[in-house]
Protein backbone atom coordinates (compact mmCIF):
# COMPACT_ATOMS: atom_id res chain seq x y z
CA UNK A 1 0.00 0.00 0.00
CA UNK A 2 3.08 2.30 0.80
CA UNK A 3 4.28 1.79 -2.52
CA UNK A 4 1.28 2.89 -4.29
CA UNK A 5 0.81 6.22 -2.16
CA UNK A 6 4.03 6.64 -3.38
CA UNK A 7 3.36 5.89 -7.19
CA UNK A 8 -0.02 8.14 -6.85
CA UNK A 9 2.26 10.99 -5.52
CA UNK A 10 4.64 10.75 -7.97
CA UNK A 11 1.92 11.47 -10.64
CA UNK A 12 0.21 13.86 -8.93
CA UNK A 13 2.93 16.38 -8.36
CA UNK A 14 4.16 15.56 -12.53
CA UNK A 15 0.43 16.40 -12.99
CA UNK A 16 1.23 19.64 -11.09
CA UNK A 17 4.17 20.14 -11.90
CA UNK A 18 3.04 20.24 -15.72
CA UNK A 19 0.28 22.43 -14.96
CA UNK A 20 2.38 25.34 -13.74
CA UNK A 21 4.54 24.69 -16.34
CA UNK A 22 2.37 25.40 -19.05
CA UNK A 23 0.22 27.75 -17.12
CA UNK A 24 4.14 29.80 -17.46
CA UNK A 25 5.11 28.86 -20.67
CA UNK A 26 1.11 30.11 -22.05
CA UNK A 27 1.63 33.50 -20.21
CA UNK A 28 4.83 34.49 -21.92
CA UNK A 29 5.55 32.85 -24.94
CA UNK A 30 4.73 33.62 -28.36
CA UNK A 31 5.29 29.41 -29.43
CA UNK A 32 3.16 28.21 -26.40
CA UNK A 33 2.22 24.36 -26.54
CA UNK A 34 -0.73 23.28 -27.77
CA UNK A 35 -1.16 20.34 -25.49
CA UNK A 36 0.05 18.15 -22.59
CA UNK A 37 0.82 15.00 -24.53
CA UNK A 38 1.84 12.43 -21.85
CA UNK A 39 3.90 9.37 -22.81
CA UNK A 40 3.15 7.09 -24.04
CA UNK A 41 0.47 8.65 -25.84
CA UNK A 42 -0.06 10.50 -29.57
CA UNK A 43 -0.69 13.79 -30.78
CA UNK A 44 -2.31 15.08 -33.90
CA UNK A 45 -1.43 18.98 -34.97
CA UNK A 46 -3.09 21.23 -37.12
CA UNK A 47 -0.53 23.09 -38.41
CA UNK A 48 -2.95 25.88 -40.17
CA UNK A 49 -4.01 27.24 -37.29
CA UNK A 50 -2.31 30.72 -36.39
CA UNK A 51 -0.23 31.70 -33.78
CA UNK A 52 1.65 34.57 -32.91
CA UNK A 53 4.67 33.27 -34.71
CA UNK A 54 2.82 32.00 -37.64
CA UNK A 55 -0.39 34.26 -38.31
CA UNK A 56 -1.40 31.72 -41.30
CA UNK A 57 0.11 28.83 -39.50
CA UNK A 58 3.55 27.59 -40.06
CA UNK A 59 5.82 24.22 -40.29
CA UNK A 60 6.02 23.25 -36.44
CA UNK A 61 4.01 22.25 -33.72
CA UNK A 62 4.88 22.24 -30.16
CA UNK A 63 3.52 20.47 -27.16
CA UNK A 64 4.16 20.07 -23.43
CA UNK A 65 5.43 16.06 -23.31
CA UNK A 66 5.22 14.34 -19.84
CA UNK A 67 7.14 11.78 -18.46
CA UNK A 68 5.77 9.51 -14.88
CA UNK A 69 8.93 7.19 -14.59
CA UNK A 70 12.64 7.09 -15.40
CA UNK A 71 12.61 6.15 -18.96
CA UNK A 72 13.99 6.45 -22.57
CA UNK A 73 11.49 7.88 -25.15
CA UNK A 74 11.28 7.83 -28.54
CA UNK A 75 9.65 10.27 -30.74
CA UNK A 76 8.29 9.54 -34.30
CA UNK A 77 5.80 9.93 -36.28
CA UNK A 78 2.29 8.87 -35.51
CA UNK A 79 -0.94 7.90 -36.93
CA UNK A 80 -3.59 10.56 -38.17
CA UNK A 81 -1.48 12.90 -39.68
CA UNK A 82 -0.75 13.57 -43.24
CA UNK A 83 2.96 13.82 -43.49
CA UNK A 84 6.14 12.50 -41.84
CA UNK A 85 8.20 14.62 -38.75
CA UNK A 86 11.08 16.17 -40.47
CA UNK A 87 13.00 17.69 -37.22
CA UNK A 88 12.61 16.99 -34.05
CA UNK A 89 13.38 19.44 -30.53
CA UNK A 90 13.10 18.55 -26.67
CA UNK A 91 14.33 20.64 -24.05
CA UNK A 92 14.05 18.39 -20.91
CA UNK A 93 15.17 19.95 -17.86
CA UNK A 94 17.67 22.57 -19.78
CA UNK A 95 19.03 19.98 -22.04
CA UNK A 96 18.05 20.43 -25.29
CA UNK A 97 18.15 17.37 -27.71
CA UNK A 98 17.67 17.71 -31.32
CA UNK A 99 17.33 16.39 -34.52
CA UNK A 100 17.66 19.23 -37.55
CA UNK A 101 15.94 18.42 -40.75
CA UNK A 102 17.66 17.09 -43.26
CA UNK A 103 14.53 16.73 -45.56
CA UNK A 104 13.49 12.96 -44.49
CA UNK A 105 11.54 11.57 -41.80
CA UNK A 106 13.10 11.44 -38.49
CA UNK A 107 12.83 9.86 -35.76
CA UNK A 108 14.72 10.29 -31.88
CA UNK A 109 15.37 8.08 -29.20
CA UNK A 110 16.45 9.90 -25.87
CA UNK A 111 18.60 9.45 -23.21
CA UNK A 112 16.92 7.70 -19.86
CA UNK A 113 15.36 11.06 -19.08
CA UNK A 114 13.83 12.05 -15.05
CA UNK A 115 10.14 12.05 -14.74
CA UNK A 116 8.70 15.46 -15.24
CA UNK A 117 7.56 17.60 -18.01
CA UNK A 118 9.36 19.64 -21.16
CA UNK A 119 8.65 21.18 -24.21
CA UNK A 120 8.60 18.88 -27.41
CA UNK A 121 8.66 20.81 -31.14
CA UNK A 122 8.05 18.95 -34.12
CA UNK A 123 7.93 19.79 -37.85
CA UNK A 124 7.26 19.24 -41.15
CA UNK A 125 10.15 17.05 -43.15
CA UNK A 126 10.44 18.78 -46.16
CA UNK A 127 8.85 21.49 -48.59
CA UNK A 128 5.10 21.73 -47.99
CA UNK A 129 3.05 22.12 -45.18
CA UNK A 130 -0.08 19.77 -44.91
CA UNK A 131 -2.45 20.45 -42.23
CA UNK A 132 -2.50 17.97 -39.58
CA UNK A 133 1.12 16.48 -38.31
CA UNK A 134 1.22 13.59 -35.88
CA UNK A 135 4.23 12.57 -33.51
CA UNK A 136 4.09 9.37 -31.21
CA UNK A 137 5.91 8.78 -28.08
CA UNK A 138 6.45 5.72 -26.33
CA UNK A 139 8.72 4.52 -23.51
CA UNK A 140 11.68 2.67 -24.61
CA UNK A 141 12.24 -0.67 -22.74
CA UNK A 142 15.60 -0.49 -20.46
Amino acid sequence: MGRLKGNLAARAAVVIAAVALLSAITSCSAAAPKAVLNVPGEYVANLWEPTLEYPSGGPIATVLMCLDEQSAVLIETGSGGMGSIGSIKLDWGGTVHTVPSTGDPVTMTTPVLEPGCGLLTFGVDCCHVDNFLAVKVSKVPA
